[in-house]
């Protein structure tokens, strides 16, 4: 873990000046952390865009493929189902992996989650600093009982926002929806017991994706609407 935060320094020193600067700015690290999250979701999403229109391609591929691949299913196995679905593959310049594709946004914003991670768990000014409800960034958030249960609500509310983006995307499939549903899960709980603050950064940033495919929800509905209008 110390050779992953001697990699990923120059990003969390990077991070560390932007907090710096945004909280000077506001007067309150809480707000600090919203905005070093949004920024780095802005200047990620080039790639976020990128990886729509990639999956959107592969996802008219496979419908292209679907009858024959189906086809070839029924009518064959062995060596010879996997060379004619090969040789499908290739008159339609697909593979497989390009599948991942939905999944390069989550990957790219992985560096900087650990980075905000070790900067946001060990970051000596948020000890004992409230924000809203949370009463420390440094400790879990602990914001829900249930009796003699505490249960930490910022992680809960990530997995939420993550897997309702997946459903409402405008190029979401069951796959990519598995896919998201594996990864969410993975993330919620690998992040549970981390401190409020780095929590409030991932939701933060999950929130600003998730309102930008609501928006791309939207405009292609108005699209469909308008289409069927002048039809």
């Amino acid at each position: 873990m110390e050779f992953v935060s001697l990699l990923l320094s120059p990003i969390s020193e990077a991070m560390r000046i932007a907090l710096t600067l945004f909280e000077g700015a506001t007067g309150s690290y809480g707000i600090a952390i919203i905005l070093l999250s949004m920024t780095v979701r802005l200047l990620t999403a080039p790639v976020t865009r990128v990886a729509g229109r990639a999956e959107a391609r592969d996802r008219q591929t496979q419908a292209a493929m679907a009858d024959e691949l189906r086809e070839i299913r029924r009518t064959s196995k062995g060596r010879e189902r996997f060379e004619r679905t090969e040789a499908l593959y290739q008159r339609h310049g697909y593979h497989p992996m390009r599948s991942v594709a939905s999944l390069l946004p989550l990957f790219l914003n992985l560096p900087f989650l650990l980075a905000a991670l070790f900067l946001l768990s060990t970051y000596a000014p948020l000890t004992g600093m409230p924000f809203l409800v949370i009463s420390d960034l440094l400790e879990p958030d602990r914001l829900m009982h249930l009796g003699a249960v505490t249960i930490n609500l910022l992680p809960i509310l990530i997995t939420v926002v993550t897997l309702s983006e997946s459903l409402i995307g405008t190029n979401s499939t069951r796959s990519s929806r598995l896919r998201f549903l594996i990864v969410g899960l993975v993330i919620a709980i690998l992040i549970y017991p981390m401190p409020a603050g780095v929590c409030l950064y991932w939701l933060a940033g999950s929130c600003v994706s998730f309102l930008g495919s609501a928006s791309r929800r939207l405009k292609t509905a108005s699209g469909l609407r308008h289409d069927l209008a002048e039809r």
